[in-house]
């Protein structure tokens, strides 16, 4: 044992006497660095400049009790690059920059249009960048959605957060896409990916997020509605708490909606393939226009059948006359096939000539009265 303390003493004086000499890391004290908590990037139409980055700093306050509500600060800068905007940016402050709490990325509609590839390509190579960040569309800018800070917004908490976390709002209208998806979606053939899209009015003081959009790689973008959105919601992400309207000559109810099963696989057997898919519902009646005697339920199962039958068909194949796939056909089919050929492309060609076999099972529960 003496032998080997006197071996290594030397070495360990040595390396003990050069630590004087080491530079300080990377990492700076938290009262030197200052959190950006969102990202807006805008397409200005200037090619010599063609990006707007908007930054939202947080403002540290002394106690929640004393906040009257949160405090932001905002920077803005056009250049030629996003590199250059935020470097140049960081002059504005007297503290670092710090990127790792920024949870959401705006970008401007015009930006799908132009150079989308270029944009997100920077965002997934910065490090401090987390992929657990949502991705949304803002209107009528980027950077109008940021600064909006509406009534509600109370301290320590943000708004844009909340939208998609599901802490604060639960409902089947909203889409949330995480960075790390947003790079599947544009780099995985099979899979064209969704964005929410977030509106606010020129007072910049309330928001609304019911609508989305699909991105395409020929950039010829699809807007879906509000009810194309639920139901992309109900097919692709099994939300399980949404509303189904049920009409026709004698009966009109909304069914809400508590539990949902989708699969579906790809049969191509025949001379024509087919999806086939099966869609279980349950829930109970919230909310009906006539009286609906509880003997009646299987009755009303099958009307909510046939209704979500024909709603399902309906978002298919406006899916499939749009050439958009953000459920991801052509990802299963890619999954399902040995690759000794090109399936992709094979996919390509046989997707405009799918049909659709939906099978819906809704369960009726109860009629949400005592009698």
């Amino acid at each position: 044992m003496k032998r080997l303390s006197k071996t290594y003493m030397p070495i360990i004086l040595f390396v003990f006497s050069l630590t004087p000499f080491l530079s300080s890391c990377g990492f700076k004290d938290i009262d030197k660095r200052i959190f950006v908590q969102g990202i807006a990037i805008d397409y200005t139409g200037n090619e010599e400049k063609p990006y707007r980055v908007t930054l939202k700093l947080a403002i540290p306050t002394g106690s929640l009790k004393e906040a009257s509500g949160n405090k932001y600060g905002y920077l803005s800068r056009e250049d030629s690059s996003l590199a250059g905007a935020i470097r140049f940016l960081k002059t504005h402050a007297d503290k670092e920059p710090d990127f790792g709490h920024s949870q959401i990325i705006l970008l401007g509609e015009k930006l799908l249009d132009h150079n989308i590839e270029d944009v997100m390509d920077f965002i997934f190579r910065r490090r401090d960048i987390q992929m657990i960040a949502w991705v949304a569309v803002g209107q009528p800018t980027a950077e109008d959605v940021l600064k909006t800070e509406p009534v509600s917004e109370m301290a320590a908490s943000n708004l844009l957060t909340n939208l998609f976390s599901r802490n604060g709002v639960e409902s089947a209208y909203t889409v949330s896409t995480f960075l790390f998806e947003l790079r599947r979606g544009l780099f995985e053939p099979g899979i064209d990916p969704v964005l929410p899209v977030i509106q606010t009015n020129k007072k910049k003081t309330k928001v609304r997020v019911n609508k989305s959009i699909i991105l395409k790689n020929d950039r010829k973008h699809f807007h879906l509605s509000s009810k194309h959105t639920k139901s992309y919601n109900v097919l692709g992400k099994e939300i399980n708490k949404y509303d189904l309207r049920v009409k026709d000559q004698d009966n009109h109810f909304l069914l809400a909606i508590d539990s949902i099963d989708v699969n579906y696989k790809i049969d191509t057997s025949g001379e024509t393939p087919v999806i086939k898919m099966k869609v279980k519902l349950a829930g109970i009646i919230e909310e009906s226009f006539e009286d609906m005697p509880a003997s009646k339920l299987d009755h009303y199962s099958k009307l909510a059948s046939k209704t979500a039958k024909k709603n399902t068909i309906e978002f298919l194949k406006m899916l499939q006359e749009e050439n958009a796939d953000p459920l991801g056909f052509g990802l299963r089919y890619r999954a399902t096939r040995i690759h000794n050929r090109d399936t992709n492309e094979e996919w390509k060609e046989l997707y405009p000539n799918v049909k659709f076999d939906v099978q819906v099972k809704a369960s009726v529960k109860s009629t949400g009265t005592i009698e």
